[in-house]
């Protein structure tokens, strides 16, 4: 598995919301955890973006 980080970035608040590992988390799960843990966030129309942490 690749190593790394993953984050879930918000373009409209500026934000990083998240880390998450790559060892440990694949795409589809990480998905999963922005669905249910910020959709309050993207029902407001946020723009969320899952990227590769530098």
């Amino acid at each position: 598995m690749e190593e790394g980080f993953k984050e879930v970035y918000c373009a409209d608040c500026k934000t990083v919301l998240a880390k998450y590992s790559m060892k440990y988390f694949t795409d589809a799960d990480i998905t999963e955890l922005v669905r249910i843990h910020y959709s309050a966030h993207i029902k407001e129309g946020h723009a969320i973006e899952t990227r590769k942490a530098v």
